[in-house]
């Protein structure tokens, strides 16, 4: 599980920004060709197949938002009632799918593909496709398939430039599978769609860059799907190794090279969310100020950064860090900002981030451990490692380089503890005086001592009988 992840739950705040609350007031200020009705949207099934209805036109782009909320309108971050869920009515291998608007009315003579992935450990992975049109209903059937574990099926449903699909679903090996997808109008422009946004950045301090993680969850309390358009997020100059998490629809961000990360995808009502990583350079100094932009109907965003005791973080316009620590005990500051005023509006921040351990001191260790070694190299090149018991010189040498190493690995250790060392500089520093002293071996241990003043002979061996023959 990514670190942003880790503290969602722990940092999503318990009511609605009131920046979602103007973008939904927003909304009425739109003018369009088309209306959305005003009465909650039916969220019955589809009408059966006994009873003919009328064919709704494929709801336009930009249509015109609602002037009020619906009644009984679902409540913060619910979205309509779609179905996907197992049918024992239907035959096995069969998916019926109905498509119907916002309001309920079945959407006929349109499109819908039937995604089909295959996985299977000792074969790999393949994906193919299945389309149909709807008939008067809105329904279409897809019969014939494959079931069990190995397969997955996904509706999806273009209409304009918005793209509506189910989760992937397995087919049970007795039964069908039945779907009820909505459809909804859908807009290009951010100040006619009802949404807002929380925004997440995770920054971790290593050896040689700064690993960010960014997220971003959107709300939309309105009827009209988002769909962005050229919507570009400006990430810090230099930034290299842009990944964008896959997620299971359409949503996601993708990678404008030099610039930043571009959302894509379709926002209905409901909640959504995309991630992405990327990487900052670092240099040798022991402060790091970056600027990065953010998407529109951002109502709350949160700086969280990994930090030693000697670090700090500042965001300009947030509030001051608090320090906390993660799931796995490290200490993180966390910097918030939320808009409270219907007229404020955020479009990028600037954060500092100071008192960062710089490299001199693992570069100093590396230097100190190479000169131990050098000197253990002269001793070795003069024999001094090898030398017969006695020499009273080899073993004064050895001694003296044994102190040298085990000086600097107490300096190294305490220069963990107070964090002027990075991890990764820590470890291989350490192995390498490790290695170092075991190549010294033991002290030699002080053996039984002669007695002085008597010289000590062999007793000869009696002659055997042979011999003495």
């Amino acid at each position: 599980m990514s670190a942003v992840r880790r503290l969602i739950a722990f940092f999503l705040a318990a009511t609605l920004p009131i920046a979602i609350a103007r973008a939904a007031d927003s909304a009425p200020s739109a003018s369009g060709t088309s209306s959305v009705g005003s009465t909650r949207p039916n969220t019955s099934a589809a009408p059966s197949n006994g009873h003919a209805a009328p064919v709704a036109p494929a709801p336009s782009e930009g249509a015109t938002a609602p002037r009020a909320m619906p009644a009984n309108h679902p409540g913060f971050g619910e979205p309509l009632a779609d179905v996907n869920e197992p049918n024992p009515t239907l035959d096995p291998g069969t998916i019926s799918a109905t498509i119907v608007t916002d309001q309920g009315m079945p959407l006929g003579a349109q499109q819908v593909r039937l995604g089909v992935m295959f996985q299977k450990i000792a074969e790999g992975e393949s994906r193919s496709e299945k389309f149909a049109q709807t008939d008067a209903q809105g329904t279409v059937q897809f019969t014939g398939l494959t079931r069990g574990s190995e397969y997955a099926y996904r509706v999806t449903v273009q209409v304009g430039s918005a793209n509506y699909q189910t989760a992937p679903f397995n087919l049970k090996p007795d039964m069908g599978q039945r779907v009820l997808l909505r459809v909804f109008p859908s807009t290009s422009d951010a100040e006619r769609a009802a949404f807002g946004m929380r925004g997440y950045l995770y920054v971790e301090t290593r050896d040689d860059v700064f690993q960010c993680e960014a997220l971003f969850r959107v709300f939309n309390v309105g009827q009209i799907a988002w769909v962005p358009k050229d919507v570009v997020i400006q990430l810090p100059k230099g930034f290299k190794a842009f990944k964008a998490q896959e997620g299971m629809t359409d949503v996601r961000f993708e990678e404008v090279e030099g610039t930043g990360a571009r959302l894509k995808g379709t926002f209905p009502p409901g909640q959504s969310e995309a991630s992405f990583r990327f990487q900052i350079p670092k240099s040798n100094e022991d402060s790091l100020i970056f600027r990065m932009s953010v998407p529109p109907h951002v109502a709350e965003m949160r700086v969280i950064a990994e930090a030693s005791s000697t670090m700090n973080l500042g965001v300009d316009g947030f509030q001051p860090p608090v320090a906390t620590a993660n799931q796995n005990g490290q200490r993180v500051l966390v910097s918030v900002k939320q808009l409270r005023e219907r007229n404020e509006e955020l479009k990028d921040f600037t954060a500092t981030i100071t008192g960062i351990p710089t490299p001199g001191s693992g570069r100093w260790f590396a230097l100190a451990i190479a000169g131990c070694m050098a000197i253990g190299g002269v001793f070795a090149a003069r024999g001094a490692f090898d030398a017969t018991p006695g020499t009273g010189d080899a073993i004064a040498d050895k001694k003296r380089a044994r102190e040298l190493l085990l000086r600097e690995l107490e300096a190294l250790e305490w220069a963990r503890r107070e964090e002027r060392i990075g991890p990764r500089s820590y470890q291989q520093s350490r192995v390498a005086l490790i290695d170092a002293i075991a190549r010294l071996g033991l002290p030699p241990s002080a053996g039984p001592q002669k007695k002085k003043g008597k010289i000590m002979t062999l007793r000869k061996r009696p002659k055997s009988a042979a011999e003495r023959s």
